[in-house]
């Protein structure tokens, strides 16, 4: 079977959706990416975001803000923003679209002690998953969602899931 890509999700389907997904929608990269939000923003499509997801989507998009706005350059850019609390308090554009993908019809869905140590730590054991990656596949496995929605090709060894990559990345 062939690699699926985002118009290929049946409607209906449960996705779990990755970052890198999120951050191609948000910053134009793939049209496949944008449509998928638009369809579940329709309720075409039920979009569920673990909770990783979030912390890490929230992470990149506070970090791109301040790289926008000149406050961090170049190298370790995570470790140049955290010795600057006062700039993370003035920023509100990454804050403002966490909130909007809220808004926009997005499941936050929480990783459970369950997920990690009973699921997450054997899928790491079994395919050398990432500890993040392990956990989104983990709580994909347990919601039995139609589809996880990555471009991270590392998913596809994972037996128990069906991956849906977009297929038209328009790389800067």
């Amino acid at each position: 079977m062939g690699s699926m890509n985002l118009d290929d999700i049946p409607g209906g389907s449960l996705c779990v959706v990755d970052t890198n997904v999120l951050l191609y929608a948000e910053q134009g990269v793939s049209t496949q990416a944008q449509r998928l939000m638009r369809r579940i923003e329709r309720r075409e499509l039920i979009g569920v975001v673990p909770q990783p997801v979030w912390q890490e989507l929230t992470h990149k998009l506070m970090l791109a803000e301040a790289m926008m706005l000149g406050q961090i350059s170049g190298g370790n850019p995570a470790r140049q923003l955290a010795a600057k609390p006062d700039v993370i308090k003035r920023l509100t554009i990454y804050r403002d679209k966490v909130s909007a993908l809220i808004t926009l019809g997005l499941g936050f869905e929480t990783c459970t002690k369950t997920d990690l140590l009973d699921k997450a730590l054997p899928l790491q054991e079994r395919y050398g998953l990432m500890t993040n990656d392990s956990v989104i596949a983990a709580i994909a496995i347990r919601l039995e969602a139609d589809a996880l929605v990555s471009a991270d090709t590392r998913f596809k060894v994972v037996k128990d899931l069906k991956v849906y990559a977009p297929s038209d990345l328009k790389m800067a």
